[in-house]
């Protein structure tokens, strides 16, 4: 599920970048970190998910929540990340794009855009709604596994610039994204 998640932001990358404008194209930067930062937390969050309940099949995580709370509070959180909702990083790069989009003219392929993120968005949450909320199995259960402290302190440490970005964006850091986003050529 998270792997295709790219495959989306990797979409909007490519409009910003059509759309070819300063801001657009720091929306693109800024979206390209905020990508790299979020999907290392979901891959993390995967990995204990994969831990937790033996299993890499979606439809077989059911009631996480209530088979390990951690593991569930943890994929809720990363995927408002990577669906971009607010106050996450992803949201304000996504936001920066479709705010650049309009400006420049393009309310026609923006408006698309907007639209496609908000499927996107929907579908992420359709499925980790089911798998954190939903009943579990009696197998998963019994299957438990525990969480080594060292993967909870990983998700932990890998949460706090999802989380920090989200809010504050260091002035060291915007000015390297927007130099970044001055190769890239918009007008």
């Amino acid at each position: 599920m998270f792997a295709y998640s790219t495959v989306e932001h990797m979409g909007i990358i490519l409009t910003a970048a059509g759309i070819a404008t300063q801001r657009s194209d720091f929306g693109a930067v800024f979206q390209m970190l905020n990508h790299s930062i979020t999907k290392s937390l979901c891959f993390l969050v995967a990995g204990i998910v994969l831990l937790a309940l033996n299993t890499r099949e979606i439809r077989s995580v059911r009631g996480l929540l209530k088979v390990s709370p951690f593991a569930g509070i943890a994929l809720v959180f990363c995927s408002l990340a990577i669906a971009g909702a607010p106050p996450f990083p992803i949201f304000l790069s996504e936001f920066s794009i479709l705010a650049s989009g309009f400006r420049a003219g393009h309310a026609a392929v923006t408006g698309l855009l907007a639209v496609l993120i908000v499927i996107a968005f929907v579908g992420i949450l359709m499925h980790v709604n089911r798998m954190v909320f939903g009943q579990p199995e009696r197998s998963a259960m019994a299957s438990v596994g525990k969480l080594p402290l060292s993967c909870r302190v990983a998700v932990v440490l890998a949460a706090v610039p999802v989380l920090f970005m989200g809010v504050y964006v260091p002035a060291p850091l915007h000015h390297l994204l927007h130099l970044a986003a001055m190769q890239l050529g918009g007008r």
